[in-house]
């Protein structure tokens, strides 16, 4: 194979051996031996475009390894955590403004992760306090309040059912009197399994919404630092007994 490679350097080599031979031994006229210098030259140029275009593919490729993959590979359109598998999950932490969509996609899962032991967290803004008002303003959509307190009811429901599921699970809930800037569904943070997905809150309500989904092994940085957000979340809210949709 490096032969085959360095074929042009073999060529030129056994060209100008034999050019040196001929001319030295008065062998060959004037015309076979400017032939003969030609055609090693022809061998020397193709060689050189050769390595040139090796040079440029090599550049290509380093460029490919050291420039940063597109958003558009690392980012995906969030799904409200439709196309996340909670089935086997034991430790699910939901936290979001309102977590309307993603507590209706997984409501099923939710329940039997409480029923079979496991430990659910949801954490959403609260419905009683200022915080509605500032979700409003940073929506762009100021005097909407109303239906931020809207679409938190079927979030606080679910809570209260799973609350009150028998079983050796638990469910627990805690408001914050502040608007995330991300959406964070955490699914078993602490095993070797986890994963981590991040949605990135628009400013404009009913749009696309971009999302990252994290694996530890695959990429341990930026799963610690959005673990660590999850727990500083989760930490700041004020945790919350939820029954029949009341919380005390």
């Amino acid at each position: 194979m490096r032969l085959w490679r360095s074929l042009d350097l073999v060529l030129t080599a056994a060209v100008a051996l034999v050019v040196g031979v001929l001319g030295m031994l008065d062998l060959a006229g004037s015309s076979v031996l400017a032939g003969a210098t030609l055609a090693t030259l022809g061998v020397l140029a193709a060689g050189s475009v050769t390595a040139r275009f090796q040079m440029h593919g090599l550049a290509d490729l380093t460029r490919s390894v050291t420039e940063p993959p597109s958003a558009d590979r690392l980012l995906t359109t969030s799904t409200s955590g439709l196309d996340v598998d909670l089935t086997q999950a034991w430790e699910i932490g939901l936290i979001g403004v309102t977590l309307n969509r993603t507590v209706r996609n997984h409501a099923v899962e939710l329940r039997e992760c409480v029923r079979r032991g496991g430990t659910v967290r949801i954490a959403v803004i609260d419905p009683r306090g200022d915080v509605l008002h500032e979700a409003a303003r940073r929506s762009t959509a100021p005097g909407t309040a109303e239906i931020f307190a809207h679409r938190l009811q079927p979030t606080l429901d679910l809570a209260a059912s799973l609350a009150a599921l028998p079983g050796p699970g638990r469910a627990e809930v805690r408001l914050l009197d502040f608007v995330p800037a991300i959406g964070l569904l955490a699914v078993d943070v602490h095993q070797p399994r986890g994963r981590l997905h991040v949605d990135i809150y628009s400013h404009t309500s009913g749009g696309r919404e971009p999302a990252l989904a994290l694996a530890p092994g695959r990429d341990h940085t930026w799963y610690q630092h959005f673990q660590a957000e999850f727990d500083q979340i989760w930490a700041a809210g004020r945790p919350v007994f939820v029954s029949a949709g009341q919380f005390h």
